[in-house]
């Protein structure tokens, strides 16, 4: 899908949100030799039962380092903000152009940035939300502009612009990945969430994919709005 040695930045709200939204084509990208990245906002900490707030905080990070080297991904930055109370604000757009400026992505993948209100509740979760809200506008304008955040290119965080940007295609997507030869990968890394799913991935999971196929023939798909940043 993209040149060898391209880099891509898949940031999310939540620990397990990249392997739930994006995981088959997170593994197609870095079986074609994409370098890809994660930037998880959330601390994770409202997830299902564990030893306190902090002790399934500290159980979903070793989680979601797990998953992500399943898919082949080992760069991961975590904020640390608090689960439940992310909003997109200043601050977390300043975050996520650091990252970016950082890591020099031709991609971004990220979460869908305002409610849907046609299909699963869950997808909309405000974490959710405010994370697509904020990264799209740090994309836009904020990473390719020299005046947003000064400080930044004071550190040596230069501007930079990024290509493009997927984010998921619950309305008329545009974009579709054939999951296929990546399910096993996708279901795999998913298991290493094991906090979250008991050790096995839901099974709506592959009929949302298996829906998601139907358009363009796929067995398995994961679909997206794609949108060119020029």
């Amino acid at each position: 899908m993209l040149e060898p040695g391209t880099r891509v930045l898949v940031v999310t709200a939540h620990p397990d949100d990249a392997e739930f939204h994006f995981g088959a084509t997170i593994s197609a990208l870095v079986d074609g030799g994409a370098d890809v990245r994660y930037l998880v906002c959330s601390d994770g900490a409202q997830g299902e039962p564990g030893d306190g707030p902090l002790g399934i905080a500290s159980v979903r990070m070793a989680e979601q380092r797990a998953a992500a080297a399943v898919l082949g991904v080992h760069a991961i930055r975590f904020l640390g903000l608090p689960d439940g109370s992310l909003e997109p604000t200043l601050a977390l757009r300043r975050e996520i152009t650091a990252q970016l400026r950082r890591d020099r992505p031709a991609l971004v993948l990220t979460h869908y940035p305002r409610r849907v209100l046609d299909i699963p509740i869950e997808a909309s979760h405000p974490d959710h939300v405010a994370v697509g809200e904020a990264t799209l506008a740090a994309l836009y304008p904020d990473v390719s502009n020299a005046r947003a955040f000064p400080e930044l290119a004071r550190d040596g965080l230069a501007p930079h612009k990024v290509r493009e940007v997927w984010v998921p295609g619950y309305e008329r997507p545009n974009h579709f990945v054939d999951a296929t030869p990546w399910v096993k990968q996708k279901s795999d890394a998913l298991r290493e969430h094991r906090s979250q799913t008991g050790g096995e991935p839901p099974a709506w999971v592959f009929g949302w994919m298996r829906q998601a196929g139907r358009t363009p023939g796929y067995e398995f798909a994961e679909h997206y709005k794609r949108i060119e940043l020029g």
